[in-house]
């Protein structure tokens, strides 16, 4: 009951100022005209008194103008009475009924509302209480404690019929392990031999041992613990947890961020930390800008890869793989397109390319895809910026500066004579072949090129063997096997620019 006084009570308010103006009334100009005449006259009655009583002019004079001033605002009070009333400032009936649907509408609304998003019947709740549910609301996940005995539990597990397999993957170096965490126990102190030990446990990969030797090695050090120290923690927290990021990481990760923020280890667990906490986009941010760091061979970059693509779809964001290439309209539209639409559609996707890694950064292997790809259109100014672009981003990365001086070097396409060796005919075929006659040859070289064909068909093949399928069947006039290779050869290669090029420079040769 207690609940619906003060609903009431904002209702009624709530009609009240949205009809109040719809129904109050306003005088119009001759309600405030008359009265101001008749104040003028009420004056002047009593300037005539003042007047008569200094003998300014004569009583009858004083009788006179009285009389006329009286009847003057007699005159006046009579019309004041007849124009000096309200008026609507709508038709009355019309502004009763709006009024009645303004009412009807805020209060049925309002309940109808209600019981859709209310809960009526449900108790207040202490302060104390709503506190103490909006605490557990954000941090209602499983301890670090929790998350182990779960993954110790299962790790023990044996219902599925499989032995524990943890005895057959034990390090060679386990009984060591044993022996130092043995000596450690009557050494609580030594620093350096719980360092050791926590590394050798991860290292053989007891993270869950590993942790609780890193704990040992926080309480040794203290408020002398370093970020590093901290990071190690988390990490080892979050390795023994299989992955899942317990508060207690979250805690380790903030000291860690707060301090050196520009890590990219700590970066790569605090992406991991905010994805596990639905905050996809600032997730897909860190580990976006991660990538496009490098190097190509830290141990983070494989795992981003691995998930990025399903965190940008979290996010909303259009996977970075899925901008690389044409869509699948573009590619239905290429069947029909000339030789000279065809190239311009590369060049349109090049320059996509281009100006994504100018403006927001890639890859390694993206950048190579570039350069590669300006070479073979013959745009050495446009590789020329590729590679100094490509090498300015990785300045500080030795192994992907390696792969971008081998793109630097004009991937052209090769010669027939500097060709790669594709699969042809041994020895002994060439020996026969010197004896065949002309149509024996001649269907040897068509099984040749068919288990070509075929191969690339069923297991793939490098741009080359494609372009090489493409020249031999114009070579040799087949005009439909041509004409499939090129299909073919297009639908592998649709998210290479640079593979592309090669294609269409093979399509467009003469035979």
């Amino acid at each position: 009951m207690i609940f619906w006084i003060p609903v009431v009570v904002v209702t009624l308010v709530t009609i009240v100022w949205t009809l109040y103006p719809l129904l109050k009334r306003e005088k119009d100009a001759p309600a405030a005209r008359s009265s101001y005449d008749m104040q003028v006259y009420k004056d002047q009655l009593k300037e005539i008194d003042s007047d008569e009583n200094r003998g300014i002019i004569t009583p009858a004079e004083a009788q006179r103008v009285r009389t006329e001033v009286s009847r003057r605002l007699l005159a006046t009070a009579s019309k004041g009475e007849d124009e000096d009333s309200p008026t609507p400032i709508a038709p009355r009936n019309t502004t009763y009924a709006l009024a009645s649907i303004i009412a009807l509408s805020i209060i049925f609304g309002g309940l109808g509302i209600y019981r859709i998003w209310g809960y009526p019947g449900l108790p207040d709740l202490p302060i104390s209480e709503n506190l103490a549910r909006q605490a557990a609301m954000t941090s209602d996940r499983p301890s670090q404690n929790e998350a182990e005995a779960f993954v110790t539990a299962r790790m023990e597990d044996t219902s599925g019929g499989l032995p524990n397999l943890d005895s057959l993957t034990q390090s060679p170096d386990a009984d060591l392990i044993d022996q130092l965490a043995e000596a450690l126990e009557s050494r609580p102190d030594d620093l350096e031999g719980h360092q050791m030990l926590a590394r050798a446990l991860a290292t053989s990969g007891r993270m869950i041992e590993a942790h609780a030797a890193i704990d040992k090695v926080l309480g040794i050090l203290g408020d002398s613990a370093t970020p590093e120290d901290h990071l190690e923690h988390a990490e080892l927290m979050i390795l023994a947890a299989q992955g899942y990021v317990s508060p207690e990481s979250i805690a380790a990760l903030d000291i860690v961020m707060a301090a050196i923020p520009e890590n990219p280890r700590a970066r790569y667990y605090a992406g991991l930390a905010l994805a596990q906490y639905d905050q996809p986009r600032q997730a897909y941010i860190m580990w976006n800008q991660l990538l496009s760091e490098g190097p190509e061979d830290a141990p983070w970059i494989a795992a981003i890869r691995a998930n990025i693509d399903d965190l940008a779809v979290e996010a909303g964001i259009i996977p970075q793989s899925q901008l690389a290439g044409p869509t699948a309209e573009q590619m239905q539209a290429a069947q029909d397109m000339t030789d000279s639409e065809r190239s311009e559609l590369i060049r349109s996707m090049v320059a996509q390319l281009t100006e994504r890694l100018a403006n927001e950064g890639g890859s390694v292997e993206e950048w190579v895809r570039l350069i590669g790809a300006n070479n073979v259109l013959g745009e050495t100014e446009a590789a020329t910026q590729a590679i100094a672009d490509a090498r300015a981003a990785y300045a500080d990365d030795p192994a992907a500066l390696r792969r971008i001086n081998q793109a630097a070097v004009p991937s052209q396409r090769i010669p027939e004579s500097a060709a790669p060796a594709l699969p042809g005919p041994s020895q002994q075929q060439v020996q026969d072949a010197a004896d065949m006659s002309d149509s024996e040859r001649q269907q040897m070289i068509g099984s040749m090129v068919t288990r070509l064909a075929d191969r690339l068909a069923n297991e793939g093949g490098t741009v080359d063997e494609w372009a090489r399928l493409i020249s031999v069947t114009k070579v040799m006039g087949d005009a439909e096997a041509n004409a499939k290779a090129i299909a073919d050869a297009r639908a592998v290669f649709a998210d290479d620019p640079a593979a592309l090029a090669q294609i269409e420079a093979a399509a467009a040769a003469r035979p």
